[in-house]
């Protein structure tokens, strides 16, 4: 099964994996959902609500969402997420997962204390953090230690 880039405009030029929910829906994480389409060999995504009509983007070597090799895994019961400093509210633009994740950081609950107060599962969570630290807006440091 194909994976494909989410197209909507919301991610800018962030490449967003999309999950397949059977054969011809597609989702990201971000709940945008499109129906696969194929016109004269081509590609298609159509969103399921606004019926806007996207060409697919597929991500070669990709299939589900995976974490990346090279990342350290976290540990639930030691990692401290906290914001980074001078972050700018304002100028933000999270997913909807992003921002129920973001929004329950405080600086003193750990991962798995964040991850159920967000009603996430650990791999969403794991997948969100690394995001968030991607994008310099979440520092993780281990309990008891800087």
């Amino acid at each position: 099964m194909s994976a494909y880039r989410c197209p909507d405009p919301i991610h800018g030029e962030t490449v967003v994996p999309m999950k397949a929910n059977n054969d011809r829906v597609y989702e990201c994480p971000g709940m945008h959902k499109y129906w696969r389409r194929e016109e004269g060999g081509a590609v298609f995504l159509v969103n399921l609500i606004t019926q806007q009509r996207f060409e697919a983007a597929e991500i070669p070597g990709a299939g589900a969402v995976s974490d990346a090799p090279d990342r350290p895994r976290l540990n639930f019961m030691v990692d401290v997420p906290s914001p980074a400093e001078g972050v700018d509210f304002n100028a933000l633009t999270l997913t909807v997962l992003q921002w129920k994740l973001f929004s329950r950081i405080d600086g003193k609950a750990n991962l798995e204390e964040v991850r159920l107060l967000a009603g996430l599962n650990p791999q969403d969570t794991e997948r969100l953090v690394h995001e968030l630290v991607d994008a310099g807006l979440v520092e993780i440091r281990r309990r008891g230690g800087r």
